[in-house]
């Protein structure tokens, strides 16, 4: 008996992440499992021989058609110190974990809170990778923990993004798992030529002619004993209109929402403010702020507050805000806080930064499907 061929996996298969991130946008779990592997990987090593390591570059960081990423065996000499290695580990780290977020969607923090915890697990990984006394293990240990609920799922999603891009997305997952692809099949047989003649013709036409004269007899039915009830109806329709009366019409009345300042000012590049948690009017909201900026030599002071506005009333308010530093060669800060809300039914937050310049974030709306309510239209004369 004939063994059908079989086409067996190298232990790296797989594409470079770069790619997976240049073509794909990712969840928010797979972002942070593609992470957890890559560190996890790095911290083994760091901890390793001296003699030679493996560097986590672009090139050596790939993803398998199991869905995990792992360093391709691109060993170098461990000729510089323990120190520079691991500052040259932090900064590469922080660098694909920037690469990661920027190929992430961004959940709806109202209603999906797991993807909001991964998104905040890699601003804290990232946050770690730039502090002064940071290390890779610390790193890694950030991603570990978000990974541990949603990394299954999502390495199983990984591994059909993998081979979908790597053009083996016909290969069964189960397949995919054990290295092992399945034979070619067999090419399609032809099928034949039909046969046409007046018994087939006369077969495929009966059921239309039938439909046809079954919806020519429902028409003349409701023609004939529907025909006073159709009148009536359309008289009605025509007096409601005569009479000028109308229904309550929805008038949501929704004032447009200004930034106090621009986007953008200085060496701040953006504000950027999400809720953490489902916010509602005349209660606390913790929100997530994150102002990014042009790294500087010297250290650089942010302070913000908040603008609060009534998108039904137009009344507009200031809450207090924070301040923090951000070490040399820092390219953003990242805050948790919570914001007084007014009572209301349509409100906007904003976040606005005094220092080092004047910028503003999106507003953020609470709630999100909000409106200032209804009232009567004014009957016509």
């Amino acid at each position: 008996m004939d063994i059908p061929e079989q086409r067996c996996l190298s232990p790296d298969t797989g594409i470079a992440l770069t790619r997976l991130l240049s073509t794909a946008r990712l969840t928010p779990a797979q972002a942070v499992a593609l992470g957890a592997d890559v560190l996890s990987r790095l911290e083994e090593h760091s901890a390793g021989a001296r003699s030679s390591r493996i560097r986590l570059r672009p090139e050596t960081a790939r993803v398998g058609v199991d869905g995990r990423a792992y360093l391709a065996d691109d060993d170098v000499p461990g000729h510089r110190a323990v120190e520079d290695e691991n500052r040259s580990d932090l900064a590469a780290a922080e660098g694909m974990l920037r690469d990661l977020t920027a190929a992430t969607w961004c959940p709806d923090a109202a209603s999906d809170r797991p993807a909001t915890d991964a998104l905040a697990a890699l601003d804290g990984a990232a946050a770690e990778a730039r502090r002064p006394g940071g290390n890779v293990v610390a790193v890694a240990s950030i991603l570990r923990d978000a990974d541990a609920t949603v990394g299954a799922d999502a390495r199983t999603e990984l591994g059909r993004l993998v081979a979908a891009v790597s053009g083996d997305g016909f290969a069964p997952l189960s397949t995919a798992r054990t290295g092992v692809l399945p034979a070619t099949p067999p090419p399609p047989r032809t099928p034949r030529r039909p046969r046409w003649g007046a018994r087939s013709v006369l077969a495929r036409t009966w059921k239309w002619v039938l439909s046809v004269v079954v919806l020519v007899a429902v028409v003349l039915i409701e023609i004939t004993f529907l025909s006073d009830t159709v009148a009536r109806d359309v008289e009605a329709v025509l007096e409601a209109g005569r009479s000028g009366s109308a229904a309550p019409t929805s008038t949501e009345v929704l004032l447009p929402v200004v930034p106090p300042a621009p986007a953008a000012a200085g060496t701040v590049t953006a504000v950027d403010l999400r809720a953490v948690h489902r916010c509602a009017p005349d209660a606390a909201c913790e929100v997530r702020l994150q102002v990014a900026l042009q790294p500087r030599a010297d250290p650089q002071t942010i302070r913000w507050a908040f603008e609060l506005f009534d998108r039904c009333t137009g009344a507009a308010t200031t809450a207090p805000g924070g301040t923090v530093t951000v070490p040399p060669d820092g390219d953003r800060a990242i805050a948790v806080v919570t914001v007084a809300l007014p009572p209301g039914k349509a409100l906007a937050v904003l976040a606005r930064t005094d220092l080092p310049f004047t910028a503003a974030s999106a507003p953020l709306l609470v709630p999100s499907d909000a409106g200032c309510g209804t009232a009567p239209a004014e009957p016509s004369g």
